[in-house]
């Protein structure tokens, strides 16, 4: 019985992701006329990941934001077990104008495809070496414009241990001279079940931000040094055990807040 409501309920909060989803995709294509660089239609969206992930039931706990300055540029690089990880990375990460890098093909979903180009996210088109090229120097611009760039180094999601990282987010960091933020988030695998529902009530995420690594200096024979340290830290940080209380998060940033409050 009990898995019967859980099946029922995650196609409850899948039939609401859609509606909402569909409430706010002409928002964000309404606000972004004029909106040249995506803030206002990032901010936004930014207001549908929230929603989402309260009408979850994930509560998601914070903790490191005290590492980060709230007005520089980084590249976040995160594990990546969950489709749910993009919307929990933008509500742990309220303060920051996020842009990820996607697959172009991402881009050409009606709807869906459209608010990621309104809101500026970096699409590489792989199949075209020139075009991905671009698309990177587009990334540049945005970095020294203020905005941070999320990269998931697996390349894909995994099913519980970490695949090989890919190494274009740190040529990307170490062109860019942007300081790379490790991330590890912990518990999001388990929110997804294999029918691909959100059937679990009250799952606590945990997003533990780790201080950023430096890469101005640096150059590209330093990219596998730079990516095993990443890596080793990312793996630490995304075990679900901490060594410190973490910040919980219930609503639209409050989590900045509370970190400097810890410092």
């Amino acid at each position: 019985m009990r898995d019967v409501v859980h099946v029922l309920l995650g196609a409850l909060r899948v039939l609401i992701f859609f509606v909402d989803t569909l409430v706010f995709i002409p928002i964000v294509l309404l606000v972004s006329i004029g909106d040249r660089d995506g803030r206002r239609a990032y901010a936004v969206a930014r207001w549908w990941a929230w929603l989402n992930v309260a009408l979850s039931g994930v509560r998601v706990e914070v903790e490191g934001l005290a590492h980060l300055e709230p007005d520089a540029s980084y590249v976040f690089m995160s594990n990546h077990r969950s489709a749910f990880d993009v919307l929990l990375l933008i509500v742990a990460l309220w303060n920051y104008q996020l842009r990820w890098v996607a697959k172009v093909e991402l881009g050409r979903i009606p709807g869906f495809g459209w608010c990621l180009r309104a809101t500026k996210q970096i699409f590489v088109d792989r199949a075209n070496h020139e075009r991905a090229v671009a698309s990177l120097e587009a990334a540049r611009d945005r970095i020294r414009q203020g905005v941070s760039v999320v990269v998931f180094p697996e390349g894909h999601r995994n099913s519980g241990t970490m695949l090989p990282f890919k190494k274009g987010g740190f040529v990307f960091a170490i062109e860019t001279a942007a300081p790379i933020v490790p991330i590890g988030i912990s518990g999001s695998g388990s929110l997804v079940g294999r029918n691909g529902l959100l059937g679990r009530l009250h799952d606590t995420v945990g997003v533990a931000v780790r201080p950023p690594v430096a890469t101005a200096g640096l150059t590209l024979a330093d990219r596998d040094r730079l990516l095993a340290r990443v890596r080793w830290v990312i793996a630490s940080a995304a075990r679900p055990a901490r060594t410190t209380p973490p910040l919980s998060t219930h609503g639209p940033q409050t989590a900045m807040a509370r970190s400097r409050a810890h410092r």
